[in-house]
């Protein structure tokens, strides 16, 4: 599901490409491996799963196979297929959603009438881009599989419903509390809904909906923050509500953006109220979690265990997970066993933070005694979590010379380009020895920099990208560099029109907060 999101984010931009795409060259090639190739051909197919059956997919695999055995086949010659077996429109569904770029956004209404749902759904392409969205200029139409489920009701079965047309309007038995537009949580498109039915289903979370329904939820009320269809205090009431989830991967999802708010939506006057906010919400599962692993644990808590502190410590700068994180990387550097790889580079970077060059040193030589590729990359990571300039200066140097392999090289400089305090150090680092780092990099490394220039919020960085990469192109990352300077630019933009709110909410829930 996690890769799904991921996907569906490299389909909301402009510059995305459909999953049949041609390429020519080495470079065209490189610059297919993406979230598209993998991430959204599997999120498609198991759409078509869902829309034709498990059985009759199978059925439909197999017949397939059985057609084509020993010689040479097509996309086509799939869904052809796959249309006979099932005797669902799949030849027609299919080109939609791999010959077409981006991914559609189906809005939602839902109104009880006598008993009745009356629904209306509408599509167009979902961008990020919130002026392009609003502005709904686009012209791709998709035939979208949508499963609809209402919440609070008797009969909770699945209303599924074939999309052609720009909208479309039809009715379901009985009223519930909710409505819920991608049901099992299967379909490749956002939903959008009515603040009221957000604010309906936020309070039957965890009893409404499975894990992967949570996490399809928390990626489509973002989508509409993004575009500002709804305020992203809607996103953080949301999140209220997840208070005491114990779903890993559901938690992740809303933590990730718990960070990106943190990191991007907040000013330097409203971040210590931020900051309040995020270690209430997280009390509880810090609560139940504790800090140690526990005899008979599974490894769902274990990790989740490390994400919930790595977000209490570097995002809520909450005291006793940062005590903690301190102790912890104390003992381990002091023994010589074998690292708690699910918990220690949370306790690392955590500590890391705000440490000196004397603890600098002790992880530098742990790394150089590692005894396993796992507590090696763990401490290189650790080594890139620190915030004192002349530390990140040290790291980034030592990037380029011998002591750090070429393959981890690109790695140390990204990650440092991605921290808050080392973004523009690692930027101007490798302007400046781009040579050196071109020359040690090569290809595929090259355009990861490239990317890594999306975590950048600014207009002045987007130009200073912009300037630079068209100066020393990078063949692999020609619709990278657009991405990012699209990922930039709307970086800005949600900034610009949430950050209001969120101030102004973040005031008027303060005393409620701190209590």
């Amino acid at each position: 599901m996690r890769d799904t999101i991921t996907s569906q984010g490299v389909d909301s931009l402009q510059h995305t490409r459909p999953i049949q795409q041609a390429a020519e060259t080495p470079a065209q090639i490189q610059e297919l491996f993406d979230g598209i190739a993998y991430g959204k051909t599997a999120a498609v197919l198991r759409m078509l799963e869902a829309y034709i059956g498990p059985e009759s997919f199978r059925a439909g695999v197999k017949e397939y196979l059985r057609q084509h055995a020993y010689g040479n086949a097509t996309a086509t010659d799939f869904w052809t297929t796959l249309a006979k077996v099932s005797g669902k429109p799949v030849d027609r569904v299919m080109p939609t959603f791999v010959q077409q770029a981006g991914l559609p956004f189906v809005e939602v209404r839902a109104e009880c009438k006598s008993g009745t749902t009356q629904v209306t759904l509408r599509q167009q392409r979902y961008l990020f881009d919130r002026e392009l969205f609003n502005r709904d200029e686009s012209k791709e139409l998709w035939r979208i599989p949508v499963c609809l489920t209402e919440g609070g009701t008797a009969d909770a079965a699945k209303t599924c419903r074939l999309l052609t047309e720009k909208e479309s309007r039809f009715d379901v038995p009985n009223c519930g509390n909710w409505t819920l537009a991608n049901a099992g949580a299967d379909g490749f498109y956002r939903s959008g809904y009515e603040a009221a039915n957000v604010r309906a289903i936020a309070e039957d979370l965890e009893k409404g909906l499975t894990p992967a329904e949570r996490i399809m939820l928390l990626g489509d009320v973002w989508a509409s923050v993004r575009v500002g269809r709804q305020p992203v205090t809607d996103y953080l009431a949301l999140a209220e509500g997840l208070q005491n989830e114990t779903s890993r991967p559901v938690m992740s999802e809303m933590l990730s953006q718990v960070e990106y708010i943190g990191h991007y939506l907040t000013s330097d006057q409203d971040q210590p109220r931020y900051e309040v906010w995020v270690r209430h919400l997280l009390a509880p599962s810090i609560r139940r979690l504790g800090y140690e692993s526990k005899p008979g644990e599974n490894e769902e808590d274990k990790q989740l265990r490390s994400r919930v502190l790595q977000v209490a410590g570097g995002t809520g700068l909450d005291p006793a997970v940062l005590a903690w994180a301190r102790k912890w990387t104390d003992r381990a550097l002091a023994s010589d066993g074998p690292l708690d790889n699910t918990i220690s580079g949370t306790a690392f970077s955590l500590a890391a933070r705000d440490s000196d060059s004397a603890v600098y040193d002790r992880l530098l030589e742990k790394q150089k005694q590692a005894k396993t590729p796992e507590d090696f990359y763990v401490y290189l990571g650790a080594l890139n979590s620190f915030t004192d300039p002349k530390l990140i200066e040290r790291n980034l140097n030592r990037a380029l010379s011998p002591d750090v392999r070429s393959q981890d090289a690109v790695g140390v400089i990204s990650d440092i380009m991605d921290l808050p305090a080392g973004g523009l150090l690692a930027w101007d680092f490798m302007k400046s020895h781009w040579a050196e780092v071109a020359k040690i990099t090569g290809g595929f490394a090259g355009a990861e920099l490239v990317n890594a220039t999306s975590t950048f919020c600014s207009v002045e960085q987007s130009e200073q990208v912009r300037e630079f990469f068209t100066a020393h192109k990078v063949p692999s990352a020609e619709r990278g560099l657009q991405q990012s300077l699209e990922r930039i630019h709307n970086c800005v933009d949600l900034k610009s029109q949430q950050g209001p709110r969120l101030a102004q909410w973040l005031n008027d829930h303060e005393v409620r907060v701190g209590q």
